[in-house]
């Protein structure tokens, strides 16, 4: 990969570094990334840690229900008690489980804003992997790649990881200082700026690779505004 895309690139330690959280495609800390519902690929994963989950629930919850049901006065002797205790430690487990994830739940809510811009995130590098594949094709000769307007590529996505930082930023601000507005005015503007640069960037050959990667760019962008939009519009409601 070229220095100058490679240094683009939005990396896990950079999003631990503007979040303050460990980030995975699962996670944001210990709480569920939201769009992992969206996308049938995370399934599997995401049922291999609710059964991780489960499993370490059990281990938990047998001694407890032992001494539980022990503190009930009812020993584990009989064919009738065990079948009770069985029934008790499954129970105990259903709850347990249940509550755990309807809290997980709770609290991936209110990750939500973030578990978007983290999505964005995603999109963004992915756009950074197809251009470096695209310099790989010319690389080796193939003249169906355009080289056309790369730069103009590079000054796009430059200004869309700036969005998506001020983003981030934004988004950490205001869930660890509610109250705390003044960086928040500047990384607003800046986002907005960095918008409406990339708005007036002109690709001419609209059937070029790059104007593709152009307009993934300003999606993103216009993605990071929205978010940014509905977290001014939240802290406006909340005082």
């Amino acid at each position: 990969m070229q220095t100058d895309i490679k240094n683009l690139q939005i990396t896990e330690q950079d999003l631990e570094r503007l979040t303050g959280k460990e980030i995975s495609h699962l996670f944001i800390g210990s709480t569920y990334r939201i769009s992992i519902f969206k996308n049938p690929k995370l399934f599997a994963p995401f049922l291999v840690s609710e059964a991780i989950t489960l499993f370490l629930i059990s281990i938990f919850s047998l001694p407890v229900s032992i001494l539980l049901f022990q503190s009930f006065g009812k020993p584990i002797e009989y064919r009738q008690a065990k079948i009770e205790f069985a029934f008790f430690v499954i129970l105990l487990v259903l709850v347990l489980f249940v509550g755990w994830n309807f809290f997980a739940w709770i609290r991936a809510k209110k990750m939500a804003c973030l578990s978007r811009l983290l999505d964005e995130v995603d999109k963004f590098n992915q756009i950074i992997v197809a251009l470096n594949i695209s310099d790989r094709l010319k690389s080796v000769g193939n003249q169906s790649v355009n080289f056309n307007h790369r730069e103009e590529i590079l000054q796009a996505l430059e200004l869309t990881r700036d969005s998506l930082i001020c983003g981030l930023t934004t988004e950490r601000i205001l869930r660890e200082h509610r109250h705390f507005l003044s960086d928040r005015r500047t990384l607003f503007t800046n986002i907005e700026q960095n918008l409406i640069a990339l708005e007036s960037l002109d690709v001419q050959d609209q059937a070029n690779r790059y104007s593709s990667l152009l307009s993934d760019a300003l999606v993103i962008g216009m993605n990071v505004q929205s978010e940014m939009l509905k977290l001014q519009t939240s802290e406006l409601g909340t005082t």
